[in-house]
C-alpha cells in the first residue's frame, strides 16, 4: 500500500517514502515539520531514537522560549505608561469572543488565571500579559501534542521491557519540561538553572513613582496655557529629576489604578462611582449603582469649550477617571512600601492634587483625596499607628481636614494663606482644632495679612520652629506624609499664590521632618503650576530626602519675621497651647518676644539642634532619636522664656 505524500514530513526524502511504504500506516513516526532542524532519515534503533526524540523536545521549548523573550524585551522598560483605555476595549472584545467561542476562551482563561488576577493587582499592560497567552494558544504543540506525537514511540519500543521503562521515563519528564528541564520559565531573563535564581534586590533608599496614564486628564478644548493644573507640571518634574541624575539614584516604583474599594475608604459610594468610573468601564458594574450617579451627573460648560466640574476643575469623560485613580493608587504603593521598610522614603510625582477633595465633593482640581485615602488605608491594612499629615501647599487643605476632625490618631498640620477667609478654599481657620476625640489634632498655621509683604523663607522656617516641630515631636508619628503643594514658591501670583518662600526652604522643611518617624516620609505632589518654580521644589526635596542637604550647614533664620506672620503665631500658639503641653510655656509670652527670642540663641544651642537633625542619617535607623530630638527642642525653645518681654 502506497503512503500518501501529505502524510508524511515535507523533509523525508522519495527513497525513504519507497523503503517504507510497505509498513503499516499507523506505525509510521510523525515528524514535527517546523521543529527537525535538519533532513536526515529518522534513525531506527531505540537508542538514537531516545537521542533525537529528546533533542527535539528540547530544541523546540527553546525556540518558543526564545521567540516570548524577543517579543518581551520589544516592550517598554517598567515602569511602562498603562494603555488603560486599551484595557477595556480589550475586555469587551474578549467579552464577545466568549460568547461566540466558549471553548477558545475557557481555554485561555485557564492558562491564565493566575497571570490577570497578578496583572490587575499591579495594573500591568495589556500588551505584556496577552501576547504569552496567544503565543501559548497558537504554538504548533502543546504537552497533549507532545503525548499524541509519541505514541507511535512509545509502540515501537513495547516488546523491550526494560529499555521501554526507561524510555517512558525520558517522555514522561518531557511531558513536564516546564518544571524538568533547567531552564527558566518565561518570565526570566537568562536560561540559567533555576537552582541559581537570586532575587531582585531592592535599595533601601527613596522611591519615586509616576505614570505616564496621569497625562490623559486634560481638558477637552487640548489648551494647556489656559489651565493651570495640566499634564505638563509633571512632565516638567520628572525630566528635571532625569536631568539632574536623581532619578538615578532612587528607586522606581510602578504606579497603580486605586480601586473602588480603597477611594471609598474616604468617599461616598456616589463621589466613588462618579468620578472613578468611565463609559469604558461601567459595563462591568452593577447598573443598579450606577443609576443615580450617572443621572445626576452635571458639568459646567467653560468658556474654553470644554467642560468642568466647576469653573476651573476640567473633566474628561474618557479619561479623567483611569488618572485620577493612578495617581491615587500609585501614592498608595509608593506610602505601603515606606511603612513596610522596603523603602526609606519617597516623592510621589502625581496629578490631579487631592488634597481640595471632600467626602462627596470635587473641587479646586480635586476628585479623590490622595494623601487622606493613603493614611486611611495605611491603618487599616497595615495597622500604623499614628500618622502625621504636613500640607504646606499654599490653599487650605480642606478635604484632608474633613476626613480625620475627629481622629486622634492622625495629626493634620497645614500651613496655608488664610486672609481672615477670603482666600481659597476659605477654610482653615486657627480656631478649628478638630471636634469630639479629635480635638486638639487639626492645627492650622493661618497666615492673614495679604501678600504686603509676601511670607518667605523666615515666616515659614519659624512656624516650624515654634509650632510644627515641637507639635509633631510630642505626637511622636509612625509615618508621616506630606501634601507638597509648591504654590507657595516665589513665582506664582495671586490668586494661585502670592507668596515668596524659596524651593531651597522646602528642602530644609524635608531635612527636618525626615528628623520624626523613625525618617518614613512621604511626599505627594499637590498644587502648585510655576513650571520652574515646582521643579526647584520637587528637586530640593528629592535630594533631602536623598540625604544631600548637610546637617552642618542647616542654620535657622536669623531675620525677624513680619509683624503679621508674628501675630498669626502668636494666635495660633495661644489656641493650640490648650491641647499641647510643648506650648503652654511660649503662650505665656507675646508672639514677637517669641520670634526674636530667636536671635538670642547660643551657638550651643544651635549645634544640639543641628545634632538632633543628624540622627536622621539617611544609613541609621534610630527608633530612639524622637525622645532625644525632643529633649534637644526643649533645649532650643526653653531659652525664650528668659527673652524679656518688649
Amino acid at each position: 500500500m502506497l503512503v500518501p505524500m501529505y502524510n508524511q514530513s515535507p523533509l523525508v526524502s522519495a527513497e525513504r517514502c519507497v523503503s517504507t511504504s510497505m509498513r503499516p500506516i499507523n506505525k509510521l513516526p510523525r515528524h514535527r515539520p517546523l521543529a527537525r532542524t535538519q533532513s536526515a532519515p529518522l534513525p531506527q534503533s531505540p537508542q538514537a531514537l531516545q537521542q533525537l526524540v529528546v533533542h527535539q523536545q528540547h530544541q523546540h521549548f527553546l525556540e518558543k522560549h526564545y521567540k516570548i523573550l524577543s517579543k518581551v524585551a520589544d516592550l517598554p522598560r517598567p515602569p511602562p505608561t498603562h494603555p488603560e483605555e486599551i484595557e477595556e476595549e480589550l475586555t469587551e472584545t474578549s467579552d464577545m469572543q466568549e460568547d461566540e467561542d466558549p471553548g477558545l476562551n475557557r481555554l485561555q482563561k485557564e492558562g491564565s488565571d493566575d497571570s490577570t488576577h497578578s496583572s490587575e493587582q499591579h495594573d500591568m499592560p495589556v500588551k505584556g500579559k496577552e501576547e504569552p497567552r496567544n503565543i501559548h494558544i497558537k504554538g504548533e504543540s502543546t504537552d497533549s501534542d507532545l503525548d499524541e506525537e509519541d505514541e507511535d514511540v512509545i509502540q515501537l519500543r513495547e516488546s523491550e521491557e526494560e529499555k521501554g521503562s526507561y524510555f517512558q521515563q525520558s517522555l514522561q519528564q518531557l511531558g513536564l519540561f516546564q518544571s524538568s528541564l533547567t531552564h527558566r520559565p518565561l518570565g526570566r531573563a537568562k536560561s540559567s538553572p533555576a537552582t541559581g535564581i537570586v532575587p531582585i534586590k531592592h535599595l533601601f533608599t527613596t522611591g519615586l513613582v509616576y505614570d505616564g496614564l496621569m497625562l490623559k486628564h486634560q481638558c477637552l478644548c487640548g489648551n494647556a496655557h489656559i489651565h493651570p493644573e495640566h499634564a505638563g507640571r509633571v512632565q516638567s518634574i520628572w525630566s528635571r529629576l532625569q536631568e539632574t541624575g536623581l532619578l538615578s539614584r532612587c528607586e522606581r516604583i510602578r504606579g497603580r489604578k486605586a480601586s473602588l474599594d480603597e477611594i471609598q475608604s474616604v468617599h461616598s459610594e456616589f463621589h466613588t462611582l462618579l468620578y472613578g468610573t468611565s463609559p469604558l468601564n461601567r459595563h462591568k458594574l452593577d447598573h443598579k449603582k450606577l443609576l443615580g450617579p450617572i443621572s445626576q451627573k452635571m458639568y459646567a460648560v467653560l468658556p474654553c469649550g470644554g467642560i468642568g466640574v466647576d469653573s476651573d476643575t476640567v473633566w474628561n469623560e474618557m479619561h479623567s477617571s483611569a488618572a485620577v485613580r493612578m495617581a491615587v493608587g500609585s501614592v498608595i504603593e509608593l506610602a505601603f512600601k515606606v511603612a513596610a521598610g522596603e523603602l526609606k522614603n519617597g516623592f510621589a510625582v502625581v496629578r490631579p492634587p487631592g488634597h481640595h477633595a471632600e467626602e462627596s465633593t470635587a473641587m479646586g482640581f480635586c476628585f479623590f483625596n490622595s494623601v487622606a485615602i493613603t493614611a486611611k488605608l495605611l491603618q487599616q491594612k497595615l495597622g500604623v499607628g499614628k500618622i502625621l499629615i504636613v500640607d504646606w501647599d499654599i490653599h487650605h487643605g480642606n478635604g484632608t481636614q474633613q476626613a480625620f476632625y475627629n481622629n486622634p490618631s492622625i495629626l493634620y498640620i497645614s500651613l496655608h494663606r488664610y486672609d481672615d477667609g477670603n482666600f481659597f478654599p476659605g477654610s482653615g481657620a486657627p480656631e478649628e482644632v478638630g471636634s469630639g476625640a479629635g480635638l486638639g489634632f487639626n492645627v492650622n498655621i493661618a497666615w492673614t495679612g495679604g501678600v504686603e509683604p509676601p511670607m518667605g523663607d523666615v515666616e515659614y522656617l519659624t512656624a516650624f520652629r515654634s509650632v510644627v516641630m515641637p507639635i509633631a515631636q510630642q505626637f511622636s508619628p509612625d509615618v508621616i506624609l506630606v501634601s507638597a503643594g509648591f504654590d507657595a514658591v516665589e513665582g506664582h501670583q495671586s490668586p494661585l499664590g502670592g507668596y515668596n518662600v524659596s524651593a531651597k526652604c522646602f528642602g530644609q522643611l524635608t531635612q527636618l521632618l525626615m528628623a520624626l518617624a523613625g525618617g518614613r516620609v512621604v511626599m505627594a505632589l499637590e498644587g502648585g503650576h510655576d513650571l520652574t518654580a515646582i521643579c526647584d521644589a520637587s528637586e530640593a526635596c528629592v535630594s533631602a530626602l536623598l540625604g544631600d542637604l548637610c546637617d552642618s550647614d542647616f542654620q535657622w533664620p536669623q531675620e525677624t519675621p513680619c509683624p503679621k506672620a508674628c501675630s498669626s503665631l502668636e494666635t495660633i500658639i495661644e489656641i493650640q497651647s490648650k491641647h499641647w503641653s510643648c506650648l503652654q510655656s511660649l503662650s505665656l509670652t507675646s508672639g514677637q518676644s517669641l520670634l526674636l527670642g530667636h536671635q538670642g540663641q547660643s551657638e550651643k544651642d544651635e549645634a544640639e539642634t543641628v545634632s538632633a537633625m543628624a540622627s536622621l542619617s539617611v544609613d541609621v535607623d534610630q527608633p530612639s532619636s524622637v525622645g532625644e530630638i525632643t529633649e534637644n527642642s526643649r533645649s532650643t525653645v526653653e531659652p525664650m522664656e528668659e527673652e524679656p518681654v518688649l
